[in-house]
């Protein structure tokens, strides 16, 4: 094999190399972009949650402040 042919199974085994590591970074990215997804979709549902809580407390607060006596009994 002479220096030329070197050369090209060198290129060729580096292009082989960095065309698996972009494979592999891709997919990593892709799972990552999926959890990110999966993340914001959980935090809208417990924003919806905790919107409900808030308005539920203050139901619950404006009926009792409601039932309450008045002072002077």
């Amino acid at each position: 094999m002479d220096e030329r042919d070197e050369k090209l199974v060198n290129l060729d085994s580096r292009i082989m190399y960095l065309e698996d590591s972009l494979r592999q970074m891709n997919l990593q990215l892709m799972k990552k972009d999926r959890l990110l997804d999966l993340m914001q979709e959980k935090i809208s549902g417990l924003e919806e949650k905790m919107k409900d809580m808030d308005e539920r407390k203050m139901n619950v607060s404006s009926l009792d402040a409601g039932e309450e006596r008045p002072p002077h009994y």
